[in-house]
């Protein structure tokens, strides 16, 4: 009975004292941290090997418009949360992480948006992220990604960020479209242009064979490819190169070749 009541006992007091201890030790670092003066900015953008849309030094720049200064700026008047809300709406960037600490280090992780396609229109050039967002082009850094032009059903103003609000069913196919070339190297190594005619069909132009694909709506994306594939792998080795002027896939089942004239 004794034993037990000093186990317990023990217990209580291991407990109070751990309270204790974190209780004081979180006094004192807030103490210091108010007294901490900013002494270094370390910008880390996470994937700069796929996209270089943003810098570090323009990250940097951006802090220094919020007053946030080496040298200058105390750590506990920085508002992390606000930080990243401000940081988060500039052009490319996906999602930051703003730490800071006793050292007086403040720490920014970048995360960039991922284009998937790349939308030229009358008013301006954009690309679409792999989440059907879209955002102005970037003077800085151009990717790779299949370009599509012509009659976009789309309403972007210029300078326009967000996801499409206007035929919003359209912009997730067309991006449904995208993720499927982005997934497949050699159908996106060989789409050089997409095309959006004025019934919002697509037209791809290739970058070898000459040969127009006139792939149609956004429907049964995978099994036109297939049909593509079988046009390559058969036909094209037994006619040649020259003899078609286009291929159509938009028919179920069925490969239509229009011939040069």
């Amino acid at each position: 009975m004794f034993k037990k009541i000093a186990i317990i006992t023990g217990y209580v007091l291991l407990t109070l004292g751990l309270a204790a201890y974190f209780y004081f030790s979180t006094m004192l670092t807030s103490k210091e941290m108010s007294r901490v003066v900013c002494n270094k900015i370390d910008v880390r953008i996470l994937d700069k090997n796929d996209n270089r849309f943003v810098s570090e030094a323009e990250i940097v720049s951006e802090l220094k418009m919020l007053g946030i200064t080496p040298g200058e700026s105390k750590i506990k008047h920085i508002n992390q949360f606000e930080t990243e809300k401000y940081l988060n709406g500039k052009n490319a960037v996906k999602r930051t992480d703003v730490s800071v600490n006793i050292n007086g280090v403040v720490r920014v992780d970048v995360t960039q948006r991922r284009p998937i396609l790349r939308l030229e229109t009358d008013n301006g050039g954009f690309y679409m992220d792999d989440e059907a967002y879209i955002f102005p082009l970037v003077s800085t850094f151009c990717s790779n990604v299949p370009v599509v032009s012509g009659n976009i059903p789309l309403q972007l103003n210029s300078g326009y960020r967000g996801k499409c609000k206007f035929n919003k069913e359209w912009a997730e196919s067309l991006l449904k479209f995208g993720i499927f070339l982005s997934n497949n190297p050699l159908w996106n190594d060989l789409t050089e242009q997409i095309y959006i005619d004025d019934k919002s069909d697509l037209y791809i132009v290739p970058r070898i064979g000459g040969q127009e694909i006139i792939f149609g709506d956004l429907e049964d994306i995978e099994e036109k490819f297939n049909k593509l594939s079988a046009f390559y792998k058969d036909i094209i080795p037994n006619e040649g190169w020259d003899k078609y002027k286009a291929v159509d896939l938009r028919f179920h089942k069925q490969i239509v070749c229009k011939l040069r004239h």
